[in-house]
C-alpha cells in the first residue's frame, strides 16, 4: 500500500510539473552555401542546434507564455574558396545584432512558414504550445528549401585568418568585391536534419581554441556606446563562429 501511494505520489509530482514547466525541443538545421569561382563551384555546410523550453499549459494559463532558448551548438559555415579567400557564414543576425539580442540565428524560423508545418498541439493539460508543434512537425517532415539572401547569416572574410580583429562584412550579393572578379554566391539551402552538430572551425580561427570566454573581434573603446554608432563586424563576438550553450 506504502508503495501504491509512493508511486502515485510521484507520478502526480512528475505530470504537474511537466503541465507547468513544460518540455524541451531540440532541433538541427544544415545550411549550406554554394559559390561560383573561375575555378568551379565551392561549396560547405554547417549543422547548429537549437534547444527550445516552451511552457506548460498551467503555466501559460496563468500568463506566462515566453519560449525559452536553453541550449545553442553550432558553428560557422566556412567556405574555402582557394587562391580567393574563405569565406564564412556566422551564427549572427543581422537584425537581432542590431536590436541587441544575442541570440543565434536560427534558419528555421525565417525559412520554414509555421503555417505550414502546423503540427499536433493536442488537448488537455499536457497540451504543447504552437510553437513546440512547429518544431515537431518540421522534425517530423525534415523539410529543405532555398535560402533568400536576405534571410542569411551575417557573411565576413578576415584579411588575416590568426587576428579576429581583421574581420570584414561580405555582402551576399556582391562576394566579387570581396574576392575578386567571378565569384559569386548562387544559392544558399536549409534543410531540417537528424545529423550532429558541426565541429572543428578552430582548425580555421585558431583564436576560438583560446579563451572560453566570447569577446568582440574588435576591441570596443570603454564607454557607452549607442548601437546605430556602431558597424555589423563592431558587433561580432566569438560566440558567433562558435557555439557551445549549455
Amino acid at each position: 500500500m506504502v508503495l501504491v501511494v509512493l508511486v502515485v505520489a510521484v507520478a502526480t509530482i512528475v505530470f504537474g510539473w511537466l503541465a507547468f514547466r513544460g518540455e524541451t525541443t531540440t532541433l538541427r538545421s544544415r545550411l549550406t552555401l554554394v559559390v561560383e569561382t573561375p575555378e568551379g563551384e565551392r561549396s560547405c555546410s554547417s549543422v547548429s542546434q537549437l534547444t527550445v523550453l516552451a511552457p506548460g499549459r498551467l503555466n501559460r494559463t496563468i500568463g506566462f507564455s515566453s519560449l525559452a532558448r536553453v541550449g545553442e551548438i553550432g558553428e560557422a559555415v566556412v567556405v574555402d574558396l582557394g587562391s580567393h579567400g574563405i569565406l564564412f557564414a556566422t551564427l549572427a543576425d543581422e537584425r537581432a545584432l542590431r536590436s541587441g539580442g544575442m541570440g543565434m540565428y536560427n534558419g528555421a524560423s525565417v525559412q520554414f512558414a509555421q503555417e505550414a508545418f502546423h503540427g499536433k498541439v493536442g488537448s488537455g493539460i499536457l497540451a504543447k504550445d504552437d510553437y513546440t508543434a512547429y518544431l515537431e512537425e518540421m522534425k517530423r517532415r525534415k523539410p529543405r528549401g532555398e535560402v533568400s539572401f536576405g534571410n542569411l547569416p551575417v557573411l565576413v572574410r578576415f584579411s588575416d585568418l590568426s587576428d579576429p580583429s581583421s574581420v570584414v562584412q561580405v555582402a551576399p550579393s556582391d562576394l566579387a568585391a570581396s574576392f575578386g572578379p567571378g565569384v559569386k554566391l548562387k544559392r544558399a539551402f536549409l534543410e531540417i536534419t537528424e545529423d550532429p552538430p558541426t565541429t572543428g572551425i578552430e582548425a580555421w580561427l585558431p583564436w576560438l581554441a583560446r579563451t572560453k570566454s566570447s569577446p568582440r573581434l574588435i576591441p570596443q573603446p570603454p564607454g557607452p556606446r549607442l548601437l546605430s554608432d556602431a558597424s555589423t563586424v563592431d558587433l561580432l563576438s566569438y560566440d558567433d563562429f562558435r557555439r557551445k550553450f549549455p
